[in-house]
């Protein structure tokens, strides 16, 4: 139990941060709390906190051009292999930024609407900073898409935040 304690102080302890929306003032906002507990369900899921405990998540991110369309989040990282190869080891892995669309959570309201498919997706993207790459198993957590919701980890059924539906 001290160890899951140190994993989860670990991951909030990361570095995240959501970028302030264009009007904002700040250049900076306060992290969501539907993040802070998403990330830290995903490196409980996984055992394993990604990137030696430094991990950047932003939000409201434009959708970068090589993406398709449907995607809610990537990752980005640099790694002994170059940016973005997965055929590194995970332990060589810096720099690394799970990066959400800006359509899909634009609000931590919005995050704790959508919550299962939010941490699910999460979950999904540490385990690409785990060195996972996606699965060709249906209904796996490392499939590229997730059909519904039986990939889900039972850790976001059961960790909810406070006022999400279900």
């Amino acid at each position: 139990m001290p160890r899951f304690r140190l994993l989860i102080a670990a991951v909030l302890a990361a570095a995240v941060a959501v970028p302030a929306t264009a009007a904002a003032a700040v250049p900076r906002a306060k992290t969501p709390a539907p993040l802070v507990l998403a990330s830290s369900i995903a490196a409980r899921y996984w055992g394993a906190v990604p990137c030696h405990g430094k991990v950047k998540i932003i939000a409201q991110q434009p959708l970068p051009a090589q993406l398709q369309r449907d995607s809610d989040a990537w990752v980005t990282f640099d790694s002994s292999l170059g940016a973005n190869d997965l055929a590194a080891p995970a332990g060589s892995y810096t720099r690394c930024t799970v990066a959400l669309g800006r359509f899909r959570w634009p609000t931590a309201a919005s995050m704790r609407q959508d919550w299962d498919m939010l941490c699910m997706t999460m979950t999904h993207e540490f385990g690409h900073l785990l060195g996972h790459p996606h699965s060709a198993i249906r209904n796996n957590i490392m499939s590229p898409a997730f059909p519904g919701y039986t990939s889900e980890p039972e850790l976001c059924r059961t960790l909810r935040p406070s006022h999400s539906p279900r």
